[in-house]
């Protein structure tokens, strides 16, 4: 799974690196993270709220479609997670106002917190990676746009579970950008 992904990223690294529209960009926002435990006993949801910060790399294709992979640390209570979305974007642009529909995949990966203390979720182990499909809109005005979106977590990151039992993630986010 790992190398398809590598492939995947260096392969639209390398299509896309010609292009003169390139567009180094940073964001910022809130974010609510919600987690949802299945059991045969039902079904139980809790969020939490935090905040997100990175940066992506917008590499025009014509047409107004783009590519952006990016890199964002994400915080919440005491979750922190690192992630790397893949996103294809497609906007309109009219004077100095774009609008933007992006969707694709999204790796996260938990880098500290409670829950993957072992001793502390004892006897739940959490899997540090995970899947998710993410998609969303921006408006953006000449360096400067809002973004609002939302990413599904895909896997089961309850990675001890029984066969009837699973926890995933999902992420709603809103925040703003800035291209450099």
């Amino acid at each position: 799974m790992k190398k398809v992904l590598s492939i995947m990223a260096v392969a639209a690294v390398m299509l896309f690196a010609g292009k003169a529209n390139a567009q180094l960009s940073i964001h910022a926002g809130y974010q609510s993270y919600s987690m949802t435990a299945e059991t045969p006993m039902g079904s139980s949801t809790e969020s939490n709220d935090g905040f997100y910060i990175g940066g992506s790399y917008n590499m025009e294709a014509g047409a107004g479609l783009s590519v952006a992979p990016g890199l964002y640390f994400a915080y919440v209570e005491d979750i922190m997670d690192l992630r790397v979305p893949i996103l294809i974007n497609y906007g309109i642009k009219i004077s100095d106002v774009r609008l933007s529909v992006f969707a694709g995949p999204q790796i996260n990966f938990g880098v500290a917190g409670d829950m993957y203390d072992k001793d502390l979720t004892a006897p739940l182990e959490f899997s540090r990676f995970d899947l998710a499909a993410t998609f969303g809109l921006q408006l953006g005005y000449r360096n400067i746009s809002i973004e609002g979106g939302y990413s599904l977590g895909l896997l089961n990151r309850w990675s001890d579970a029984p066969s009837s039992c699973s926890i995933k993630t999902n992420q709603l986010f809103f925040g703003v950008g800035y291209d450099l």
